[in-house]
C-alpha cells in the first residue's frame, strides 16, 4: 500500500505566527461573506488577499519602495 505525502494548508517553514489587522465593521462583513462563499476560513480568505495585495503591490511601478 502506498503512503501519501501529508497535505499542508501553509507552505513548509511558514510560521504560523498570528499577526492583527484593524478593519471596518463593514469590511469584516465583506470577508466573512467571501470566506463563506468559497467555503474557506476567514483567515485563510485574508492571508489569501494579504498574499494576493502584496503581488499587487510589487507589480506596480509607481508603489512608493
Amino acid at each position: 500500500m502506498e503512503t501519501l505525502p501529508k497535505i499542508r494548508r501553509i507552505p513548509k517553514g511558514t510560521t504560523s505566527q498570528p499577526l492583527g489587522a484593524r478593519l471596518m465593521p463593514e469590511e469584516i462583513v465583506e470577508v466573512n461573506q467571501l470566506a463563506s462563499s468559497k467555503r474557506q476560513s476567514r483567515a485563510w480568505t485574508l492571508r489569501y488577499l494579504i498574499l494576493r495585495g502584496l503581488a499587487d503591490y510589487k507589480r506596480d511601478p509607481s508603489s512608493p519602495q
